[in-house]
Order: structure tokens, then sequence, then C-alpha cells
């Protein structure tokens, strides 16, 4: 039994000796110290690339930037129906800018014989267009004129004036009109969002003329410096 234990104890003090003086590493192995580090293979991919490997979320869910229109819906010369107007736009989630100009509205067409400045020559006129035909005629001594008609359409203007020649006299056609506050709203849509259909915009307005879509003025679009 002593000499199992004395067989094991000088094993182990061998065993010590070896490892400490004889089992060193060459001395070539230390130039595999100068080895560059491991890198993580994402990390250096991510380097040779000139990135991050991370990156960072754009505005937008897919990168795409939305792009607006700018569209104007009008003309109104009433304000009462100009407010409807501006309320069912707001209805539908939309911010109307209000813009208001100057228009000449047409009254019509007026058909008139200038330079008769003597009554007796007017007089003339009228018995001249009598018999052919046009008996509305009126004498306007302060103007010298003979007026012969006032027509909401042009054609009609020119069938009187066809009328007047036949007369022997020459016709005078003149179109008509008066001022105007023109209403009109600017509206930012998106270029894949239609307007809203003008029917249901002037439900239950008696309107004079339907409005109508269209593209805004140059220098009206929400942002853009004043003329």
């Amino acid at each position: 039994m002593r000499a199992l234990f004395l067989s094991l104890a000088l094993a182990n003090l061998l065993f010590f000796g070896w490892s400490y003086w004889i089992d060193k590493p060459a001395a070539g192995r230390a130039a595999h110290a100068s080895a560059a580090p491991l890198k993580l293979l994402a990390s250096a991919s991510a380097s040779a690339a000139g990135t991050p490997a991370m990156t960072t979320p754009t505005a937008g869910a897919n990168g795409a930037t939305t792009v607006a229109r700018c569209s104007s819906f009008g003309p109104f010369t009433d304000p009462a129906a100009a407010a409807v107007v501006s309320t069912a736009l707001r209805a539908r989630n939309f911010t109307p800018r209000e813009r208001s100009v100057q228009a000449d509205v047409a009254d019509g067409y007026w058909v008139y014989i200038d330079n008769l400045r003597d009554a007796d020559v007017r007089a003339r006129a009228l018995n001249r267009l009598a018999r052919a035909g046009v008996r509305d005629a009126a004498a306007l001594a302060g103007s010298g004129q003979v007026s012969v008609g006032l027509f909401n359409e042009q054609a009609g203007a020119n069938l009187r004036a066809a009328a007047v020649r036949s007369a022997g006299l020459e016709p005078v056609i003149e179109a008509r009109s008066h001022p105007v506050k023109e209403y009109w709203f600017d509206v930012e849509l998106p270029n894949d969002v239609p307007p809203p259909a003008v029917g249901s915009l002037v439900e239950g307005l008696n309107l004079a003329a339907p409005p109508a879509w269209g593209a805004c003025p140059v220098g009206t679009r929400a942002g853009s410096p004043a003329p």
C-alpha cells in the first residue's frame, strides 16, 4: 500500500516537472499572435459595403412620397351658396382656401342703331323698321340712338340685326355685362384621390350655372409667395 502511494506521488512530481520545464510552446507559434482577430460575417459584410448593418426606416411605409395637386372649385357669386359649399368640403375632411376675384357676368346682347341725332331721322328709322316687321323699337332722344331689342343669346341678336339691315339701316350688336364678386375654393388633393363629385357638393342649391373643378391659378398653392 505504501509502495503504491509513493509510486503515485512520484508520477505527479514527474508530470509537474515535464509540464513546467519541458512542455512550452515553440518560439515560432508566437507568429500567430499577430493574425487579425476573427469578425462576425454580418459585420464584415457591412464594413465592406460601406453602410451600417442596420438601416433607419424612412418616412412612409413603402418609402414613397405622396405628391399633392391644387384643384380649384367654383365659381360662386352668392356668398350664402359659397358658405354651404365650404361646409360640405370640410365635412369631407378637406381644408379649402377661399379665394375671391372680380369678374364680369354677361347680361345679354343689345341691338341698336347709332348716330341718329335728329328727331326726324329717328322717326323715319322707326317707320322703316315697322315696315320690316320690327315694331318694338324705341327712340332714345338723349343719346341719338334707336333701340331694337335686348337678347339673352347672340343668335337672337343676330336675327334682329338681319331684320334691321333688311330695312336699310345698320345695326350695332353690343355685349352687355356687369361686375360681380366670384368665390372659389382651392383644395390640395393627393394625385391618386379624385375630387368630390360636383352634384354632392351643391345638392339643394339653386345656382344659375353649375360650378366645376379645375387647376388652381399659378401662385395660389399653399405656401406660394404672395403676388
